[in-house]
Formats: C-alpha cells, structure tokens, sequence
C-alpha cells in the first residue's frame, strides 16, 4: 500500500525553540507491506515541511521516519474485536538547527483494536510513548499514548471518518518536548479507480497543538509480487 499526501496547520508550536506558525507538510508519505497473512511492515514519513514563522521568518527540513511492524493478534470474533500489536521506532531525520524536530530517537508500542459495529467499523489504540529529552542529556519522556476512530459508510463508495489520538504525560510540568498533546480529525474518504481519496479538518486539543487545519491525500494498493 502506498501513501502520498499533504497537510497544513494553522499556528502550530513548537516548545523548545518557542517558535509558533504555519506549518505546510509536503508529501507525506508511506509505504506498508504485507508479511504473509499475520504481519504488515510499515515505513512513514514526510518529505519537507515549511513553516512560516510568526512574526517573520520562514524554515524548512526534513521529517523523521517512523518504521513500524503491525502484527495480527487476534481476529475479530463475535463478541471479540480484532487486536494487533504495533512496535514503531522513529528516526531522527530532521535536524534541531531548523527548530522543527528534536533531533531524537524514540519509541513507540500500541496495541491496536477494531470491531464492526452496526454499519461502523470503530478503531482503538493504547500504548506506551519513550520519547528523548531535547534539553536533558541522558534523560526522556514516558507518555500514554490513545487514539480512538470510527469509518461509517455513507453509500458504496464514500465513507464518513473521524479521529482523536493524543499522548498524555504524567508528569504534571514536564521539560520543553513533554507536553501532553492531542488532535482530533473529522472527513471523508473516496475509493475511485481503485484508489482511496481522504480529505480531513483537523484540531488541537491541547494548549501545545495547532489551532486548526487540514489533511489530504491518496492510497493506493498493488501486489508486488505473489
């Protein structure tokens, strides 16, 4: 499966360097590939970002790649959901000198959730984030990690998203890059010459998010090989 999209949010921040703007993701991307029948490789990232700082000023870098192994648990039953586990590594492709990434190698793993519902499909997540410290050698960031999302169908080939995921630190005043974040998404998803087309608005949830915004992009699935 191939991903390739964009995206763009309004006043986003940035607590280690201080700076707050409009934050332009290019080619976001992603490529997952199917490990048999119980395992999915997968790699994401963002080609560039551009962010027009507040006040004036403009930045640019790369974003970090995340590599994760998605694997099948337990199939959907009855009265049982699917669940699957989800090791993600994030690479620090993005440099601390642009202000926009951290510069730091973290670690990610969620169990992951999904049951159909009615018409519904609804999707779960929960897990635990070891994020580097940016300003504390030797140091890091524990959070919880959630996410919640439903896919409602709303004909054959058009279907009704919605989104909230966020990480939460325990920690009640945590250094500059432990903040506790989260966002919500509400859009809709079109499959055409067999492709998926997403469009989504987004929102923070927290003091520390963008304050509105928007993601679009296309998906399409082949077979690499039998």
């Amino acid at each position: 499966v191939t991903e390739l999209g964009i995206g763009y949010q309004h006043r986003a921040r940035f607590p280690v360097s201080g700076l707050t703007g409009d934050l332009y993701s290019i080619l976001e991307n992603g490529l997952h590939f199917g490990l048999g029948k119980r395992a999915e490789f997968q790699m994401t990232g963002v080609i560039q970002y551009y962010l027009d700082v507040e006040g004036g000023g403009r930045r640019n870098d790369w974003g970090d790649l995340e590599m994760s192994t998605k694997i099948r648990i337990v199939d959907e039953g009855a009265k049982r959901p699917a669940i699957r586990f989800r090791p993600t590594v994030e690479l620090p492709n993005s440099s601390r000198t642009q202000d926009i990434g951290y510069d730091g190698t973290n670690f990610f793993g969620n169990l992951l959730f999904g049951k159909t519902a009615g018409p519904a499909y609804v999707f779960g997540s929960i897990g635990l984030g070891i994020v580097d410290d940016p300003l504390r050698a030797a140091s890091q960031h524990d959070f919880l990690t959630y996410g919640i999302a439903t896919s409602v169908p709303a004909g054959s080939r058009v279907s009704i998203l919605a989104e909230w995921n966020g990480r939460h630190n325990f920690v009640s005043f945590p250094t500059a890059g432990g903040e506790s974040r989260g966002q919500v998404r509400l859009g809709t998803q079109i499959k055409v010459g067999g492709m998926r087309i997403d469009a989504a608005a987004t929102a923070g949830t927290t003091h520390w998010e963008h304050k509105a915004g928007f993601v679009a992009g296309v998906t399409k699935e082949f077979r690499l090989w039998r």
